[in-house]
């Protein structure tokens, strides 16, 4: 499945099928005939159809079951069963899996026995799409914010640093934006090479600036900086050029950043202390500034 690859680096972000799921269902009756189905299905342009009896699922009807199946014969001969079936709880990472192990394209959603929602392997791939910058072929801002949320809401202390490459207008002025995005790739590559996944997540924040939020403390995060700045600074490019770049760190602190469990407030926050650090570095020329909060 071409989703799980993408999924695999979420595992931790605990996306959650409720948040992503088709709601109301179309569902069908045991006693419907495989044309109904198959009729139904092409007018709603639909993979398959949930079959349920007394308000409960019992089975699914793909568009494989209706190509195989007489169109006279009843739903309940032609069914798939059982059927595999996941909770509006269940992260994404869940419903994938269970779609790469059984090899269905679709999960109904079902609490309490009663079918609440469907989500496919489309709905999936798209969702990680909004995630994803295809220039450096790693994740964008809207996927850190949803990392930082969930490791706050977790009970977890991050930090994060923020990346801002010197002088990267002139660059693209003076080299052309074909030369600007050459870097901007280069250095994501030095991203993906000093980070630990399970520690350290990492996006193309916007523009040239890229973000790391961590769950090193400060003084591991003012390592891990100073380490990429250096491999960053290696870099080799046309015309004998080279790239430079600030870092600005902030740390979660309890008493400044929590707002009654508003995560996200407090990630914008740390962000942003990040943001005015790495502005900091790059005017006194320091490489990397350590905001240390109100």
């Amino acid at each position: 499945m071409l989703l799980c690859p993408y999924l695999r680096k979420l595992s931790f972000i605990m996306y959650k099928v409720r948040d992503m799921m088709t709601s109301p269902v179309n569902t069908i009756s045991l006693g419907a005939s495989v044309s109904q189905a198959a009729d139904f299905m092409k007018k709603n342009n639909l993979g398959g159809l949930p079959v349920v009896e007394d308000n409960k699922l019992v089975g699914i009807i793909t568009s494989r079951d209706v190509r195989i199946n007489h169109p006279n014969r009843i739903v309940a001969d032609a069914m798939t069963k059982p059927v595999i079936c996941c909770s509006p709880n269940s992260t994404t990472w869940d419903a994938a899996a269970l779609m790469d192990e059984y090899k269905i394209e679709r999960l109904p959603v079902v609490e309490q026995d009663k079918v609440v929602g469907i989500i496919t392997e489309v709905q999936m791939v798209k969702h990680i799409s909004r995630l994803y910058d295809p220039l450096t072929e790693t994740f964008n801002s809207e996927y850190i914010y949803q990392v930082a949320f969930n490791l706050l809401e977790l009970g977890h202390k991050i930090s994060v640093i923020l990346l801002d490459v010197d002088d990267f207008g002139e660059m693209n002025k003076r080299w052309g934006h074909v030369y600007g995005d050459k870097c901007l790739k280069k250095i994501a590559s030095v991203l993906k090479s000093v980070t630990n996944s399970k520690n350290d997540f990492f996006c193309r924040y916007g523009g040239d600036e890229f973000v790391i939020v961590t769950l090193r403390n400060s003084e591991e995060a003012m390592v891990m900086a100073k380490e990429v700045l250096d491999k960053i600074s290696k870099i080799k490019l046309e015309y004998d050029l080279s790239i430079t770049v600030s870092a600005g760190i902030s740390e979660f602190r309890e008493k400044i950043h929590k707002t009654e469990g508003d995560y996200y407030d407090a990630t914008q926050c740390l962000i942003n202390e990040a943001s005015l650090a790495s502005t900091k570095a790059k005017r006194h020329k320091t490489r990397i500034c350590f905001n240390i909060g109100a």
